[in-house]
């Protein structure tokens, strides 16, 4: 399993590859948009972990560039803006609210619950 992390915040992004790193994850970061895109031309990844306040582009704007591109991959939305709702275009792609975990997220494990979620049996995790 091999996971994107986009987050224009280095904390944030550090912290969140470290732990699941941690967790015997494979993990590429990056902190834009922009670089996620000229990234996964030559990656792949399972899932991306995307913040939504982008520097240029917005996260959803990213997300349906990478649905395109790869239309096998799953992502989990990760923002600090409380008044984020999915558009319907995201909803369209099976993004739900159960998809969204708002920052700061005290208890990480909760992204491996979500992983878990989005993979069933198909990943083992520890």
């Amino acid at each position: 399993m091999r996971i994107l992390v986009v987050d224009d915040e280095f904390m944030v992004r550090e912290n969140l590859v470290d732990y699941l790193e941690d967790e015997d994850i494979d993990v590429l970061s990056v902190g834009s948009a922009e670089e996620a895109l000229d990234l996964m031309q030559h990656e792949t990844a399972d899932i991306a972990i995307v913040d939504m306040r982008l520097p240029v582009m917005h996260g959803n704007d990213l997300i349906l560039k990478l649905k395109k591109m790869h239309p096998e991959m799953d992502f989990i939305i990760h923002t600090g803006s409380v008044d984020y709702s999915v558009p319907p275009e995201i909803r369209d792609l099976g993004i739900t609210s159960a998809n969204v975990l708002l920052k700061p997220v005290a208890d990480m494990g909760v992204f491996i619950e979500k992983i878990k979620t989005l993979f069933g049996d198909k990943y083992s995790l520890s």
